[in-house]
């Protein structure tokens, strides 16, 4: 019947990452491992969830986006304000990586390291959404809140997908090029030098 998706199959993998559109939808998952999930700590109904990408971005409502953040109260405006930071920084990082996966070295400084910076910043902010994420669902039981028109949540999957690449993309650089660029520019690195 129906194919199972790539993404499906990482939610079957890691059940801990099912979008929360799909949880309040109360929608079925694929058939998960009972002893998977027993050993994550989860009851198996709890993180029974149907992925269905589609439905997930049709969830995605920008005018209410764009209304909190004319309209919305301080609340709102912040979590509008980091969702779009966060979508901003993934796809920073995302063109960093692919790079990176191409050549070895991640983005030039570009005039006088603007560049360079924003992507440092970008990785710094995706690992930070990534960690307000993780201790929101240590203390709450859930991660961070869809926010206004589904912003703040995608941006957190998308966050989580980023890093995952990131992962993926380090082990590729070390197998490929022997080593990992530095953060910063140094004279006579294998990168960029000031």
């Amino acid at each position: 019947p129906n194919e199972p998706t790539m993404f499906a199959t990482v939610v079957r993998l890691a059940p801990v990452c099912v979008s929360k559109p799909a949880l309040r939808r109360g929608a079925s998952a694929p058939k998960l491992a009972p002893h998977r999930v027993a050993s994550l700590g989860y009851s198996r109904p709890s993180v029974m969830a149907r992925v269905n990408l589609k439905e997930d971005l049709e969830s995605v409502d920008p005018s209410e986006t764009k209304d909190a953040l004319l309209n919305g109260d301080a609340g709102e405006k912040f979590q509008v304000a980091v969702g779009i930071g966060g979508l901003v920084a993934s796809g920073i990082m995302t063109w960093s990586l692919v790079t990176l996966k191409d050549t070895g070295c991640g983005l030039p400084p570009g005039p006088g390291g603007v560049l360079g910076a924003l992507e440092g910043v970008s990785y710094l902010y995706v690992v930070g959404l990534i960690a307000w994420s993780a201790i929101t669902k240590a203390k709450t039981g859930s991660g961070l809140p869809a926010g206004p028109g589904g912003i703040l949540g995608g941006a957190e999957g998308i966050a989580y997908l980023v890093a995952l690449g990131g992962v993926v993309v380090g082990v590729m650089q070390v197998t490929h090029f022997g080593f990992i660029p530095n953060a910063i520019p140094v004279e006579g690195g294998p990168c960029f030098s000031p």
